[in-house]
């Protein structure tokens, strides 16, 4: 119907053209004649979908572009799954850039090895343990659980002076269980990814009840990587809210006696009996005050609440409207959406917009990896500004940017998976699209 109502004004302008009104210029006729074929098209096909373009004077459909997809709330929480309990706290941590490169550790070869003590020769101050309860994902919600917040910890924290008090139920949290092993000593154990048995590596939890001065050590028991960045100099990165809210510091690389290792008393086994070789990382650290709420990361966290505050940002702009379009990639397992950033200069014909190549940029399939996430915000902040390079990029290509591909592992902590147990950079031949949706409509955009 559309190409027969195009054929028949395409021989009636044609027409129109040689008895065309001598007080009407050319080009006013013309834009009248396509302003109508729009109209009457809209009236055939009973539709607002279809725009006209012009190549050469000869008529070419298009859909029009959808709506915006993104309506973002002023206040966002993600879906978790129902299993996991989410605590109230809002977790803030501000941005702050080191005044000199932070060094690397340098090894004295005397850092000791602790021997594991366990829950045997130890107490433990905190478990919790959500990943257990069901062996795969079956639905979500906003803040996880529906019942009331249970006391990760046995013991109370107001009559103590001596034991830290852990937490990790939040947002891009990782802590499975924390066992005092000594007054200052620490062994902890970090949730696998969700509905699987693998993948400890990344960890992020908050302390309180702290002493200053006191040299506290903290050993993980239960990492799986038979290397890592620790055995080179890497330390972890400590965040005070009093040094950020008196002084203005955020977070910092910090510790001694880092050692990673392979842990010798620790010989685990998953559903296929095969043996798991576990490995520790230990560290010791003195916190910088007293009674000081701190946090403890594998690296700088970069959550995906976070990741909705930069987008709702960039979408408010009037300044990049023109050539920055926001649209719904599709919905994750959980029913976080997966997000997709169009930038391209604007005011391109249909030829001209086919000849531009495409560029696909992508991250945080991984959630584990917060560096993409702040490698990518440092390429939109370039890509969307006025410097003359990147007015170049955006008149050259097409840039389809999806930011984060995996938000689900990303809320919950996860290293390396997404709800569906399964690594994410491995699926990109799949045909299960509701089982692996943002890879399988990432791999649709590119072939599209």
């Amino acid at each position: 119907m559309a190409v027969s109502a195009i054929r028949k004004w395409w021989i009636t302008h044609q027409l129109d053209k040689s008895d065309s009104n001598d007080l009407i210029t050319e080009d006013e006729g013309e834009e009248d004649r396509r302003r109508q074929l729009c109209v009457n098209l809209n009236q055939a096909l009973r539709t607002t979908q279809l725009l006209v373009d012009f190549d050469g004077g000869r008529p070419i459909l298009r859909l029009t572009a959808p709506l915006d997809l993104v309506n973002f709330a002023s206040v966002f929480h993600p879906r978790w799954p129902i299993e996991c309990e989410v605590i109230s706290d809002i977790i803030n941590h501000i941005e702050w850039n080191p005044p000199e490169p932070e060094p690397f550790y340098q090894p004295s070869g005397y850092e000791r090895a602790p021997m594991q003590a366990g829950e045997e020769r130890g107490k433990v101050v905190y478990c919790v343990d959500h990943a257990t309860k069901r062996p795969y994902f079956t639905c979500s919600r906003v803040r996880g659980s529906r019942g009331p917040i249970k006391s990760a910890t046995s013991y109370d924290v107001s009559q103590s002076d001596f034991i830290l008090e852990f937490e990790s139920r939040f947002e891009c949290g990782n802590l499975q269980k924390a066992v005092q092993v000594g007054v200052y000593d620490y062994e902890l154990t970090l949730h696998t990814d969700m509905y699987t048995l693998k993948h400890t590596q990344w960890f992020y939890f908050r302390v309180r009840n702290m002493k200053a001065g006191v040299t506290y050590r903290f050993t993980i028991i239960n990492l799986k990587k038979s290397s890592g960045l620790y055995s080179q100099g890497m330390r972890p990165l400590l965040y005070s809210e009093t040094a950020a809210r008196d002084r203005g510091v955020g977070w910092q690389r910090t510790g001694s006696n880092i050692r990673y290792y392979r842990n010798c008393n620790q010989n685990s086994k998953d559903t296929n009996s095969d043996p798991i070789t576990l490995y520790s990382l230990t560290w010791t650290l003195q916190f910088p005050y007293d009674s000081d709420t701190c946090y403890l990361a594998h690296c700088y966290p970069y959550t995906y609440s976070r990741l909705h505050r930069y987008l709702r940002c960039i979408s408010s702009n009037p300044a990049v409207a023109s050539y920055c379009k926001l649209r719904v990639l599709c919905n994750s397992l959980a029913g976080n959406p997966v997000y997709v950033v169009t930038i391209t200069s604007p005011g391109v014909g249909r030829v001209e917009g086919r000849s531009r190549k495409a560029v696909v940029v992508t991250a945080r399939v991984h959630p584990g990896e917060t560096n993409a996430s702040w490698m990518m915000e440092g390429f939109l902040d370039f890509l969307l500004g006025n410097s003359e390079d990147a007015q170049l990029l955006r008149d050259t290509f097409v840039f389809k940017v999806v930011p984060m591909l995996n938000p689900d592992g990303v809320v919950v902590g996860n290293y390396r998976c997404s709800l569906a147990g399964r690594d994410l950079n491995r699926q990109y031949k799949t045909v299960l699209r509701d089982s692996f949706p943002s890879v399988w409509h990432t791999r649709n955009m590119v072939e599209r």
